[in-house]
């Protein structure tokens, strides 16, 4: 009896042994850490995040705006429950706290965070999603403002992100709201069914203060579980589209035909969990292409299926949209080796090396799996843009993030034109890494951060390169992100502009130097 109960007993020890094995080969990332001259140096940033890891959802927000009008972005990092929101200044080296309180209450935590001068009057000003509501917060002269917007969120949904479009280029900035169901009315993380989550909302701005909630005219009204929304003009035709990222389903793409109406655009996605969503040129074909992370190969796909049916397709990974033009996507995720990563939040596309091609960067981990000390921790991802594919390279460039990431934060904070980067943690402290530069020039472009800016489109041609960008606002996960577009034009030393309005005028600049800041207005 005794060496049967040894024998069993080994027997177990083995399984186990062997299931926590098999579990970290799963787990295994795509390839190998690629080489770069992109390098960081860590500088400090003295905000922890204090998390409810139960009686909240597992968010904050964050955003790069610059407060004081002096061509530098301030960095916003949302608090938790009980704690305060923070803006930090970068200066002399490291990020200093500014003396700002915002309105808050003691219980309300804050889930998102986007800028716009929605009064224009030459001050960017702050938004923010908190469990309360949205929150207005009026830049005057540096100095925020609070005040609670009582925007008409259905009675079951926390919001969560905001994303301005200018839908019916009224010059007005318009609003959408992703929402989540209430943490108290949560019915498990893996729940696909139909009718299940909380509602979203699309809100157009009459002006004045004043907000109208379009969602059902418009023909976005929906109810599902909702990290994000995001404007960008995926057809060029000088409109604001919609892109949308939710949990536990599948993407949702909406073309702006007009008259403040919006149609469904098929696209390549599967049942998944499409949680951030980037937006970006990745090929310089001058067309936007889309990218989304997904619950990656953090755990097994049969513990993520949740309810769906066995005949279901199920796609764990992270998604690459490409453009194709004419409103037609196809996913390039595999082939450009974008796919096989970590549990992922937001996202965003940005040229972190100026070499001309946009990367892109996503932050990794979940503060609430009940086994985290188990499963791997993957670094947040900076996927350099080789051309032919990505590759990692987080871990050689020395911005490493094992915490729990929610949103990448980019923008030129120290101000030498190379962008620098904030991993804004869940639940601990957040990262900064200010970019050591490389050999190559640049040129910055800065517009107005205004509605007639939104999904501008920029192009830069430096001889050899033509490179397109837009203006766009909430890239992320409630986060955004530095406004200014930084375009490295390798060894050139001038490059030609060329910027599209949604209100059809146009700008033309020739023989830009390289290193300067151009300061575009909208006419």
């Amino acid at each position: 009896m005794f060496k049967f109960i040894k024998w069993l007993f080994a027997i177990i020890v083995i399984v186990i042994i062997g299931a926590f094995v098999a579990l970290r080969i799963w787990q295994a990332e795509k390839g190998p850490q690629g080489k770069t001259d992109l390098s960081f140096r860590s500088v400090d940033l003295p905000f922890i995040h204090k998390a409810d890891l139960t009686g909240s959802l597992p968010f904050l927000g964050s955003a790069a705006f610059d407060l004081d009008g002096d061509g530098q972005d301030e960095l916003f990092l949302g608090g938790g429950d009980d704690q305060a929101d923070k803006i930090f200044t970068f200066n002399e080296g490291r990020f200093q706290a500014l003396p700002i309180s915002l309105t808050k209450d003691r219980s309300d935590a804050t889930h998102g965070a986007a800028s716009m001068d929605i009064d224009n009057d030459g001050d960017v000003d702050l938004f923010t999603a908190r469990e309360s509501g949205i929150w207005y917060h009026e830049n005057t002269q540096g100095e925020l403002g609070s005040v609670n917007l009582n925007l008409p969120i259905a009675e079951n949904t926390t919001p969560l992100s905001i994303g301005f479009g200018d839908i019916n280029k009224d010059g007005l900035a318009d609003m959408y709201v992703a929402g989540y169901l209430k943490i108290e009315r949560v019915e498990g993380e893996t729940n696909f069914s139909n009718g299940y989550g909380g509602y979203s909302h699309l809100f157009l701005n009459k002006g004045n203060g004043n907000w109208e909630d379009i969602s059902k005219t418009a023909g976005v009204w929906r109810q599902h579980n909702t990290f994000i929304g995001l404007f960008a003009d995926l057809d060029n035709d000088l409109d604001s589209d919609l892109i949308i990222a939710q949990d536990t389903g599948k993407v949702e793409m909406y073309e702006n035909t007009g008259a403040q109406k919006f149609k469904s655009i098929p696209n390549p996605s599967d049942f998944s969990y499409p949680m951030g969503v980037a937006a970006g040129d990745y090929d310089n074909d001058g067309l936007i292409d889309l990218y989304f992370s997904n619950v990656g190969y953090t755990l097994p796909p049969a513990i993520l299926r949740g309810n769906l049916e066995d005949d279901d397709v199920f796609n764990p990974a992270y998604m690459l949209f490409h453009n194709n033009g004419g409103l037609k996507f196809t996913d390039r995720a595999n082939e450009m080796n974008a796919d096989r990563y970590g549990f992922g939040w937001g996202t965003i596309f940005a040229d972190m090396n100026l070499d001309g091609r946009e990367d892109i960067l996503a932050a990794q981990n979940y503060a609430r799996f009940p086994a985290n000390k188990l499963l791997a921790k993957y670094p947040g991802k900076i996927l350099l843009n080789y051309g032919d594919r990505f590759a990692p390279v987080e871990k050689t460039a020395g911005a490493k993030n094992t915490k729990f990431g929610i949103a990448p934060i980019v923008s030129d904070f120290n101000g030498d034109g190379w962008p620098d980067l904030v991993w804004a943690n869940f639940d601990g402290p957040s990262l900064a890494y200010i970019n050591n530069g490389a050999n190559r020039n640049w040129i910055k472009v800065r517009l107005p951060n205004t509605a007639s800016s939104i999904n501008a489109r920029v192009t830069v041609t430096d001889g050899e390169l033509t490179q397109t960008r837009q203006f766009l606002t909430s890239q992320g996960m409630g986060s955004d992100q530095g406004r200014d577009m930084i375009f490295g034009i390798g060894n050139a030393v001038s490059a030609s502009l060329k910027i599209e309005f949604q209100n059809g005028e146009t700008e033309m600049n020739s023989d830009i130097a390289a290193g300067t800041t151009l300061e575009v207005a909208v006419k």
